[in-house]
């Protein structure tokens, strides 16, 4: 094995645009694809940015009319996904612009694949494989969390809301990343907590993933020093634009990251809990991970130290990352969220397999168990 261990491997879109004031450049970008795009969105929040209103002034600037699905929510369900592969087909778009946060992200993008590929997602959860190209997707993240735009799987939550789950292929990454971290000015203090810890905890899992390498863990590393350096100034200050800026880069460091190297037993413990108590899931990924680190802490040494100096001036990882949830205003204690000591045994199940398969260390249901037990 040479110097740098691991072998290493990068997956990206075929074009990233980084940068405060990129949106302008969408108009330019989409002509590139054709004259007909499809763009899902989320709720008011677009609107009342006026972002939404400067998007299509770009697109039919540049002769690109625009057809829009809104009403994007937390947790998209098979049911809108299905309903918007349906109204795709009948307009028949040259490409698809997927704005908004994470779940945004990941309808549009579930609904370029499915809509070329045919079948529903019900059918690529059982294992049916993306065989044609997705119709073209830019997509434009309005938070700084979860990294989608970037990556090649899209999370959809099951009729009920009783589970999510991925569906995923290489044919899913999108065509183009456009990130103009001015579109995050508006988060307020919550949810700028939520999704900067979603993309601190994808970058300090991927570093430490049974599946890291030099490539990943370079920009994982900067990924954590970002936002353990500008999250807690975004959250007291959303305005700042040099923050903003910062943990939109930690973000896409982040999926990037996750994408290529995978990720660890927090992402897997963040499914049930989000789905199960409502917890959204940067924090649901948050919560777990002082004790994650104590139990992974043997197997990664070096690089935890590593992320405690990024966090604090003091202490271990664990006791860094836990004075950061602290200063946020954000329990560890499960208790809180309403989990029960009865519920632990299917919340353990329902992680299995997944990201927890990333996990530097092995470890049984019975060890995950007994960690949230001390949790409650």
């Amino acid at each position: 094995m040479g110097t740098f261990g691991l072998r290493s491997t990068l997956q990206v879109p075929d074009l990233i645009i980084f940068g405060s004031g990129t949106l302008q450049e969408l108009g330019v970008q989409a002509r590139r694809f054709g004259t007909s795009a499809v763009l899902i969105r989320g709720g008011g929040s677009l609107e009342r940015s006026g972002a939404l209103e400067k998007a299509l002034s770009y697109l039919l600037k540049e002769g690109v009319t625009a057809h829009e699905m809104g009403g994007v929510g937390h947790d998209p369900d098979e049911t809108q996904v299905m309903e918007f592969v349906e109204r795709a087909r009948e307009i028949g778009p040259d490409l698809i612009v997927g704005m908004g946060g994470g779940s945004v992200i990941d309808t549009a993008k579930a609904v370029s694949i499915i809509a070329t590929n045919g079948a529903t997602v019900k059918d690529y959860w059982e294992g049916r494989a993306f065989t044609k190209p997705s119709i073209p997707y830019i997509a434009v993240p309005t938070t700084s969390g979860t990294g989608a735009e970037v990556t090649k799987n899209a999370v959809i939550t099951g009729v009920g809301h009783s589970f999510k789950k991925s569906i995923r292929s290489e044919l899913m990454i999108p065509d183009l990343a456009l990130v103009d971290p001015l579109l995050t000015l508006s988060m307020p203090p919550e949810v700028t907590a939520d999704t900067g810890l979603d993309a601190l905890v994808q970058n300090l899992e991927a570093y430490t993933s049974k599946n890291a390498g030099p490539i990943t863990d370079t920009l994982a590393h900067r990924g954590i020093e970002l936002a353990g350096e500008y999250l807690l100034r975004a959250y007291h200050d959303g305005q700042d634009v040099e923050a903003r800026e910062a943990l939109s880069l930690a973000s896409l460091y982040g999926g990037i990251t996750l994408a290529n190297a995978g990720l660890g037993l927090s992402h897997g413990l963040a499914h049930p809990l989000g789905i199960g108590y409502g917890i959204a899931h940067g924090r649901a990924c948050a919560v777990t991970m002082p004790r994650v680190i104590q139990l992974n802490y043997p197997a990664r040494q070096e690089k935890y130290d590593r992320v405690a100096r990024f966090l604090s001036h003091s202490g271990n990882a664990s006791e860094a990352f836990e004075r950061l949830l602290v200063e946020l205003g954000i329990s560890t204690q499960l208790g809180s969220y309403g989990v029960r000591e009865e519920d632990i045994p299917g919340i353990v199940r329902d992680s299995r397999g997944g990201s927890r398969g990333y996990n530097p260390i092995d470890h049984s249901d019975e060890t995950v168990a007994a960690m949230l037990r001390e949790m409650l």
